[in-house]
Formats: structure tokens, sequence, C-alpha cells
């Protein structure tokens, strides 16, 4: 009877299928839920480029562009500073070298004392004494750069002559009367000096009193203005620097105003001879022209 009776044989654990085969999982994929992940994990580590996680990265890479910034600005800001630095130092420099050559030369000595005037050949002489430098000074009065010259220096001509180290030849020109309102107000100007060199110059100061009276902002005249001075009004002008009645009269009447324009002409001549051109202030000496944009140019020569 058992021979004939068959028995069922237990499939072996070799013929069983293995648990988590790729018979057994949709998909084909092997690993269980920690391959998965590890899998995920390697993919998306393979779409950044296998580098770090992408947030940390980009955090980064923020940091350093901020800190790249920082140090641009900080750059920035040093090198502006540096330009502000020079541009103030520039500015001050200039100030102070303006300040340096505008400076007035003998400020306090106040006006002329003791020299006196003498005219010969139309050219107006200013000394006391025999002094041993001598300079011709040519001007125009109606020269605005000839104001300032006298406002720089007048103070220390007028000390100079006085302690007799020094012999001025006053020579006024008139090539700026087209520019006056009266069109004749340089020549008149120049008359004016030339009364009272002519009458009144051995008074001590007074010629070079009234010439600074001239030149001074208060009385002269601009150029191109609308008004300028009469003859009265020059008159009156003398009379307050303290010239005596009768030469004042002479001014009022206009007495020297022939022999200024004469004078005139022949002191352009003599500038012109001596620089090649008419210009004022000139001022030479033997005959050359001295640079007086040299603040010291009057020290230099007399010592």
């Amino acid at each position: 009877m058992a021979d004939r009776t068959s028995k069922k044989s237990r499939p072996t654990a070799a013929s069983r299928p293995a648990t988590g085969s790729a018979a057994g999982r949709p998909g084909g994929t092997t690993g269980g839920p920690a391959a998965t992940a590890k899998s995920a994990a390697t993919a998306r580590s393979a779409a950044t480029g296998g580098g770090l996680p992408t947030g940390r990265s980009g955090r980064q890479s923020v940091a350093a562009a901020r800190a790249s910034s920082s140090s641009n600005n900080r750059t920035q800001m040093i090198i502006g500073g540096i330009a502000v630095a020079l541009i103030v130092a520039v500015v001050i420099i200039g100030l102070v070298v303006n300040k340096k050559n505008s400076a007035v030369q003998g400020a306090g000595y106040g006006a002329a004392k003791a020299s006196t005037a003498t005219v010969a050949n139309g050219v107006i002489t200013v000394a006391n004494g025999d002094p041993g430098h001598t300079i011709d000074l040519f001007e125009d009065a109606l020269c605005p750069r000839c104001g300032e010259f006298e406002y720089q220096y007048g103070q220390q001509i007028a000390r100079l002559t006085d302690q007799g180290n020094l012999k001025v030849n006053l020579r006024l020109l008139n090539f700026l009367d087209k520019g006056s309102a009266s069109q004749n107000y340089s020549t008149r100007a120049a008359a004016a000096l030339l009364a009272v060199a002519t009458e009144a110059g051995d008074q001590p100061g007074l010629v070079l009193k009234f010439h600074t009276a001239l030149f001074d902002p208060a009385n002269q005249p601009k150029e191109g203005a609308s008004a300028d001075l009469s003859n009265a009004q020059l008159a009156q002008l003398a009379t307050a620097t303290g010239v005596p009645a009768p030469v004042v009269a002479s001014i009022g009447s206009g007495k020297y105003v022939a022999a200024a324009a004469t004078n005139a002409q022949a002191s352009s001549a003599a500038v012109e001879a001596a620089t090649g051109g008419v210009q004022t202030p000139t001022v030479l000496s033997g005959g050359k022209p001295l640079a007086t944009n040299d603040v010291k140019w009057l020290t230099k020569l007399v010592g």
C-alpha cells in the first residue's frame, strides 16, 4: 500500500523564492527602504555635481559675495578719503601762496614823510638825498592793476624813499583815456600829479601822498565806468591830501593837461623801447624791467 501512495515533498530552502528579490517587488528595486533612500541621495548628489548640498553651498557663496562687496566698499572709501584730503591740501596750499604773494609790503609805515619831488623833462622824480637805487614806475591812473600795485607796495616805496635808499621816477601814461567816461581821465589825473610835483614838490611827502590818493580804491574810477573824476573833484582830492590852495587851483583849471599828454607820449615810447610793449604797472631799473610778480622784488633790489 505504501508503495502505491506517493508523498508530497516540501519545497526546500533553496527552492523557495528569496524575500525581497527582484521577482518579489515591483519595479525591480533591491535593498528595501534603506537602499531606496540611499539611491535617492545618490541621485541628488549626482544632480548637484557630486558636491555639498545646495543649501550650504549657496550660503557660502552669498557670504563670500558679501565679504567681497564689503572689501570693495572699504577700498572705495579709503580712495575717496585720500582724494578729498589731497583736494583740501591743494586748496590750503593755494590760499597760503596767494596770501603770501598778495601781502602788503611795509605794512604799518603809512604815508611818505620826508621825500621831496622835482620835475625834469616831464619826469617826476621823488627822493630824499641821493639814493644808490633808482626805479622808473610806469602807471596809468585808470589802471586797476596799478591801484593794486600801489596798495601792495606803496608803503614800502614811501619808507625806502624817506630813508634815502630809493629814488623813484613817476611816469604816468594815458593809453587808457578811452576807457574812462570823460575819455581823458588818465591825462587829467597825470596833470594833477604834475601840478603838485611842479608847484609843491618841495613839501616833504606831499607828492607820494597825492599819488597814493589817486590810486586809492575809494577815489580811483573803474575802467569802463559811467563816471570818473572831474578836474574840480581832482582838486577836492588834492585839498583833502594837504595840497596848497594855489596848486589846487591849477588842478581845477587843467593847467598841466597839455604837458601831461606830451609827457605820457614820451613815457609810452620809453617803456615800449625797454619791454617791447606798453602795459602798466611796469618797473624798470637801469633800463631793464623788474619781475614784480615776485613779492620780494623791491627788497632784493635795495637789499
